[in-house]
């Protein structure tokens, strides 16, 4: 009973704001050319559900925006790790430069990416690995530099060697920052991943969305939008409960 009252405690504002838009079409208080009634999104969505279509674009984009968001953890906690083993001053340094890549719109580096690899498939998941790269890198150099330091100070007196002393103390006392910025990065994923598959693509949600825009298949629109709402929703859904799984250990 708690966790049905939790949920609905959670969720209550998303169902008034469902029954609000189905409200607003069926008493057309907005113009239905223009925007669809919620079931007559859902009912597509279950259509193409049927068909085999749907889930097509969805696995086909979910694919890109997990092996981008992979790529871009695999690179970012040794990149993470290696800029907090420099010295302050070096550090300090270098902060402006990443600071300054990690503000580069991706999208302005697409079109310098597809000079170099194309429009294939490896400059989508490019794009979405070099937006999600930047929140997990800075995430562990944080977690790693507010490690506890009497911790590290007692583990170097034991002798610990630098990989040992990462491996063992400093990374799992950065777990929980690299697990948020892990978090941060699972929502860019999605959000760039939209935009690159509108850029020169043939499948996926972006390119369903961007075709329906270009066709005025309104229903179809809105109902690759409300799929992509409940894919953020699900996967940060999965991200939280990881994150305090791995923080808080039972």
């Amino acid at each position: 009973m708690n966790v049905l009252t939790k949920l609905g405690k959670r969720y209550a504002a998303v169902a008034a704001f469902l029954v609000l838009w189905e409200a607003s079409v069926r008493f057309e208080w907005v113009d239905p050319q223009f925007i669809p009634a919620f079931t007559q999104v859902v009912r597509f969505i279950g259509s193409q559900a049927v068909t085999g279509e749907l889930a097509h674009h969805v696995l086909i984009s979910l694919g890109r925006a997990l092996g981008g968001l992979a790529i871009a953890l695999i690179a970012a906690v040794p990149l993470g790790i290696a800029l907090a083993g420099w010295s302050d001053k070096a550090r300090i340094a270098i902060e402006p430069v990443l600071e300054w890549f990690s503000n580069i719109n991706p999208f302005v580096m697409f079109h310098i990416i597809i000079v170099f690899m194309g429009a294939g498939e490896l400059t989508k998941v490019t794009i979405i690995a070099w937006a999600c790269v930047w929140p997990i890198t800075f995430s562990t150099l944080s977690g790693i530099i507010h490690a506890d330091a009497d911790i590290v100070k007692a583990a170097r007196s034991f002798g610990l060697s630098r990989f040992r002393l990462t491996a063992k103390i400093l990374l799992p006392s950065a777990l929980p920052y690299i697990l948020t910025g892990t978090r941060l990065a699972a929502g860019y994923s999605l959000l760039f991943l939209i935009a690159a598959e509108m850029m020169g693509s043939s499948s996926g949600l972006g390119f369903m969305i961007y075709t329906a825009q270009a066709n005025y298949q309104i229903v179809q629109m809105f109902a690759g939008v409300l799929i992509i709402a409940v894919l953020a929703i699900a996967l940060d859904g999965i991200m939280s409960a990881a994150g305090k799984r791995l923080s808080y250990p039972s």
